[in-house]
């Protein structure tokens, strides 16, 4: 017989994971708004319903099930625990809808890393006391909740069964459904995965297969789309061919976090604009990532972001450091963000001695003033007999900081970034100008750099590089995208681009000026033209030497953490990483009726695995 009481506590159990599996499905149908466009087929829209039901009623009874044990334990601490734990979970999946309203992913090991490391987005003290707040307020609901079903249990016996039932059903019928889906490459169901946070329906290919239900030629597709992470490198595809280099050129990497094609002007950033008007601006620049482990990825290995995981399996160096390095270069990197997350410290920066990890300061403004300073230092104290390589790389717009002092030349402008109160209804100009100002305040500080070259005589000896990691999106195209590693428009993808080099042809390199350039042909442009490699480009990259005249170039390719596109002048083919794939226009959305062309394609996957064994 079970205790009465104890009979109490298990009734109250029950009932409580019914009304938070409810509360939970509320708050996951948020997720959905996010769809470019609801899907059009009858079975899309089922598995919406029946994937919301099942996977939030499955994650109420696990987390139930977990914590089953409070029941034991006295009244008080039972409601204190089992309210709390209620609220935690709860809170959860809201922090998570905020999550993925802005980047399209859920909470996860590699995001929480991320966050905590400043690198995705930093929250100001009123994000957090709302934070606090809010799951306070549900922990107390939880808690009156669970008091008045002790009070007064509930006896709809039938209505839990029900629920039960019904939970049953839809979980069966999602899996199915995703099972037929999954062996047909049916993209209108499989691409709804994604939205669920933990949700991993059943596939059962070789079972389909067996009694021929299975779509051959749309899984052979979608499987050479399929991005293959653990792979033998080969890099370079064989070794390569040098010659000496009898004056080697100074080179400097400016590099801006989180920089804007469209804030690369004489009104944002005066300086770095007159600089690059002695050079080249490249007006249709696309970086190699919507991230910055995939935009610095790019910009020192010259190939796609999609082989970082090789690379750091391996710690394999790019070869352009290892050529500096035999070059005799002096190797200045100075960041603002530090080098362990991303692991830059265990790939691009992997063979340089008494590495720079980070700069001081509390804030993105203070860290970059930072690295400024220790640049100055290090390069007034020089071996000014050896070369010197620079890379600079800024945070500022990252954070949308600038100091407390700085003026405020655009307005009206946020006193600071609350993510919490973003939606696709904010206004997006107030946002822009803090961001703006905070580009503003990075070209104050290259300035500095620039007038520390040329009062030592080095400016007309130096190579400077002016780019951007990625870019950054302030609800360019009303999806309500803030920020970045979400898509790949422009806002994201689209970055500035200059070259000022010495004794360059500009004339001629300004034919390059409007082609579809790649944060990839940065390597075999300082290879071919500065560090004295005559092997084939194509035997340690995938770009172009943008010195020379280049081909017109119909696409490339960008990437994030899980997978990548193919980028054109009018189109966004975004791949997964298990090879489902979307045709996106410009702004996003969805193209209808229209297929991809398979030739781009076909030349990406080469790219994408031609460095592998």
């Amino acid at each position: 017989m079970i205790d009465s009481s104890l009979k109490v506590k298990l009734h109250t159990h029950g009932w409580l994971i019914l009304f938070n599996s409810l509360i939970a499905m509320m708050i996951a149908s948020r997720y959905f708004t996010f769809l470019p466009e609801l899907p059009s087929d009858s079975l899309g829209i089922f598995f919406i319903f029946a994937s919301t039901f099942s996977q939030m009623s499955l994650l109420a009874g696990i987390a139930g099930l977990v914590t089953l044990p409070l029941i034991f334990l006295p009244t008080a601490l039972r409601r204190f625990l089992q309210s709390g734990t209620a609220a935690l979970g709860i809170s959860i999946l809201i922090i998570d809808t905020f999550v993925f309203a802005q980047y399209r992913f859920h909470i996860n090991a590699v995001v929480l890393d991320l966050i905590l490391s400043g690198q995705i987005v930093s929250f100001p003290w009123l994000t957090w006391l709302m934070v606090v707040i809010g799951v306070s307020a549900l922990w107390l609901g939880e808690w009156l909740i669970i008091r008045r079903l002790d009070a007064t249990p509930l006896q709809q016996k039938t209505l839990s069964r029900y629920f039960l039932a019904l939970a049953i059903m839809t979980l069966l019928s999602t899996h199915i459904v995703h099972i037929w889906a999954a062996a047909n490459a049916y993209q209108p169901v499989t691409q709804l995965k994604r939205y669920l946070p933990l949700f991993y329906p059943a596939t059962a290919n070789s079972l389909m297969r067996k009694y021929g239900y299975i779509n051959e030629s749309a899984i052979a597709q979608q499987k050479a789309l399929t991005l293959k992470s653990k792979s033998d490198l080969r890099y370079p595809i064989e070794p390569l061919n040098m010659v000496p280099i009898s004056k080697p050129t100074n080179i400097l990497l400016l590099v801006i976090d989180s920089w804007r094609a469209d804030t690369f002007n004489a009104d944002n950033t005066p300086n770095l604009w007159e600089i690059a008007q002695s050079g080249v601006v490249f007006n249709q620049h696309i970086a190699s990532g919507n991230s910055t482990r995939a935009g610095i990825f790019g910009l020192f290995y010259g190939m796609p972001g999609t082989y970082w995981h090789a690379m750091l399996a391996n710690q394999q160096s790019p070869l352009i450091i290892d050529r500096l390095q035999q070059l005799n270069y002096q190797m200045g990197i100075f960041t603002s963000a530090q080098l362990h997350k991303p692991e830059f410290d265990q790939t691009v920066f992997v063979n340089i001695d008494n590495l720079r990890i980070s700069s001081s300061g509390e804030s993105p403004s203070s860290r970059d003033a930072n690295l400024v300073a220790d640049w100055t230092t290090w390069f007034t104290q020089r071996d000014t007999q050896r070369p010197v390589f620079s890379f600079l790389f800024f945070d500022s717009p990252h954070g949308y900081d600038f100091p407390s002092d700085y003026p405020h030349r655009y307005e009206p402008m946020l006193s600071e970034i609350n993510y919490l109160q973003l939606d696709d209804d904010s206004d997006p100009q107030p946002f822009l100008n803090r961001y703006k100002t905070s580009v503003h305040y990075v070209d104050s500080l290259a300035k500095q750099v620039l007038q520390t070259l040329k009062s030592s005589g080095e400016l007309d000896n130096t190579l400077v590089i002016i780019t951007g990691d990625h870019g950054q999106e302030i609800n360019d195209n009303k999806l309500n995208y803030w920020g970045h590693n979400s898509n790949y428009t422009d806002a994201q993808v689209k970055v500035p681009f200059a070259i000022v080099a010495p004794n360059m042809n500009v004339e001629m390199v300004s034919k390059n000026s409007n082609k579809l350039t790649s944060h990839q042909d940065l390597v075999p442009t300082l290879m071919e033209n500065y560090l004295g490699v005559k092997s084939p480009i194509n035997h340690y990259s995938v770009g172009e030497n943008l010195l020379s005249e280049i081909p017109e170039r119909p696409w490339t390719i960008s990437s994030d953490y899980n997978g990548f596109a193919i980028i054109t002048n009018e189109s966004i083919l975004e791949v997964g990483a298990g090879g489902q794939y979307e045709l996106l226009d410009k702004t996003n959305r969805p193209l209808k009726d229209q297929q991809p062309n398979f030739d781009y394609l076909q030349q990406a996957l080469e790219q994408l695995s031609r460095f592998n064994r």
